[in-house]
């Protein structure tokens, strides 16, 4: 099972409330685990924020979008920032294909260009992440935890973030009271 470049669409049987109504885009999964970044949740800070204490605003020459704000990425690495973005060229210095369509950034010269015409077009900044170790996310889906969703940019990127945990139900054709935390096997 590859789950790299999926969604991961928490059921409603889930325990743990941090994760209820998640919708988490997986950046990374080989047999050492995978890692994640959480789509559904934000934190109190803008990107212009978060841009500013790394001292990188420069107002007259930048342009922020008041709705940017920075997604709680996950219950690890709270401290490190994540930017899921679409393809830019050149790429950025610690910068990797997640698909063909989504890059992962973890340093911080893409954010020296949010604002600029050179920044990625599509872009989402988020602090912390979700990691599983290996076999652990495979099981938790065996045990009916997630459900598997193939990604597409438009979720990513365009649906606001308290949106879309129900967009990503309704991609798979039913609204979330049609779901059961139950699992039955044949």
């Amino acid at each position: 099972m590859k789950l790299q470049d999926h969604f991961l669409l928490a059921m409603p049987g889930m325990d743990d409330p941090f994760f209820k109504h998640a919708l988490i885009y997986i950046c990374e999964h080989n047999s050492e685990g995978a890692m994640g970044i959480m789509l559904t949740q934000v934190t109190d800070l803008s990107v212009a924020e978060i841009i500013a204490k790394m001292n990188f605003l420069i107002a007259d020459q930048r342009e922020y979008r008041q709705d940017d704000i920075v997604l709680m990425g996950g219950p690890v690495n709270l401290e490190r920032g994540f930017i899921l973005h679409s393809k830019c060229i050149p790429a950025f210095e610690h910068s990797y294909a997640v698909s063909d369509q989504v890059w992962m950034t973890t340093s911080a010269d893409v954010l020296q260009t949010i604002g600029r015409a050179d920044a990625p077009e599509k872009y989402l900044v988020a602090l912390g992440c979700c990691r599983w170790r290996a076999e652990q996310l495979e099981q938790e889906i065996a045990d009916n935890v997630w459900l598997v969703l193939e990604s597409n940019p438009r979720l990513l990127f365009d649906v606001p973030y308290d949106r879309r945990w129900l967009e990503a139900n309704r991609t798979l054709g039913f609204e979330p009271t049609h779901l059961t935390a139950l699992a039955g096997h044949a």
